[in-house]
């Protein structure tokens, strides 16, 4: 075990870093973190239409409208976005 222990910094040494890996790196964290900002605010999003709808029934098919249209913007961006880390990781 202390062998395999003393090998560890002889291993790591020989790893080089160069551009493209930060671009790898920075590309897919980007894109992880795009994925989970867009279903987190979508989820909100739906989540408070469906509260607003049940406290005012009538005006659930304007609630439901504006919903729809916030959604698609926020998938609108968050694709954009995608494509931008995407590019950075083929770079």
């Amino acid at each position: 075990m202390t062998e395999m222990m003393s090998m560890i910094p002889l291993m790591l040494s020989e790893i080089t870093l160069d551009d493209k890996a930060f671009g790898l790196l920075g590309g897919l964290l980007g894109a992880g973190l795009i994925v989970i900002g867009a279903g987190r605010g979508i989820g909100q999003l739906a989540g408070s239409a469906v509260e607003a709808i049940a406290r005012q029934p009538e005006a659930g098919n304007r609630i439901f409208t504006t919903m729809i249209i916030a959604a698609a913007l926020i998938e609108g961006i968050s694709l954009f976005a995608l494509i931008i880390c995407l590019l950075a990781v083929m770079r």
